[in-house]
């Protein structure tokens, strides 16, 4: 089996710290079966799966050439779900504001077109991972922290090429980096 990549953003080491506060107060409230490691806390902004050489090849000249514009701030606020309210398939913290995200997202995905990956056909929904696979039981009203804000915004500086390597640490290892422009 080849190795699976995506595209992401992760945040510093104290967003990292607190989204992992978040988590344990999530986990006496939602039984998730993972809850990612603070380390392995990101943004997605493409999944691509399989990724042969001279497609890396041909991204890392994409990334070379072109400019994925300036560095920008995030706030992380509130936790959501996807799927049912009830039974969860991913508790996950907001980001905002989205157009600088949105921004780097299309440049992101423009630059991978070139070695033969599409856009997904659903919008882009960014967000953080805080835990994911069902447990059991249900979740009796509502989720716990949606309306709970970091005071220190989230840093967007770079972006990063990640191999994924399941069951091992670190699981996602990174494989080329972007830097945004600075101020």
């Amino acid at each position: 089996m080849s190795a699976h990549y995506f595209i992401g953003i992760s945040p510093d080491e104290f967003i990292q710290a607190a989204l992992a506060e978040w988590q344990d107060e999530l986990k006496a409230y939602v039984p998730m079966k993972l809850w990612p490691r603070p380390e392995e806390l990101h943004i997605t902004l493409q999944f691509l799966g399989p990724a042969t050489d001279e497609q890396l090849d041909k991204i890392k000249s994409a990334w070379q050439k072109q400019g994925f514009g300036k560095a920008f701030s995030l706030e992380v606020a509130g936790v959501d779900t996807f799927g049912s309210p009830k039974q969860p398939r991913v508790v996950w913290a907001g980001v905002k504001p989205f157009d600088p995200l949105q921004a780097l997202y299309q440049q992101v995905t423009a630059s991978t077109m070139t070695a033969g990956f599409q856009r997904e056909n659903r919008p882009y929904r960014p967000h953080i991972t805080l835990g994911k696979k069902w447990g059991s039981g249900k979740v009796e009203g509502p989720l716990p922290l949606l309306d709970k804000h970091l005071t220190v915004p989230f840093f967007v500086d770079k972006v990063t090429l990640y191999r994924i390597e399941p069951g091992k640490r670190p699981k996602y290892v990174p494989v080329l980096v972007k830097d945004l422009e600075k101020e």
